[in-house]
């Protein structure tokens, strides 16, 4: 059974944002999962959603500035 297909295909699948929107409010758009990790795959990297998994990669030393 493939969890995701079944969700999608439901009526709990949420529209990304509201039919309703309005000019000058900031939206968040709903998550609907695409695909899952699996659990060893998750836990390694914090989150069980790939679409969520962004990587921080510092640009700047610890403290966020240079030394200039």
């Amino acid at each position: 059974m493939d969890v995701i297909k079944e969700l999608q295909n439901s009526e709990f699948f949420i529209k990304p944002l509201p039919s309703d929107t309005v000019v000058a409010m900031a939206y968040v758009p709903y998550q609907n999962a695409k695909k899952l990790y699996s659990p060893e795959c998750g836990i390694r990297n914090g989150t069980m959603f790939p679409e969520l998994n962004k990587p921080f990669t510092a640009a700047f030393p610890r403290g966020g500035q240079t030394d200039e």
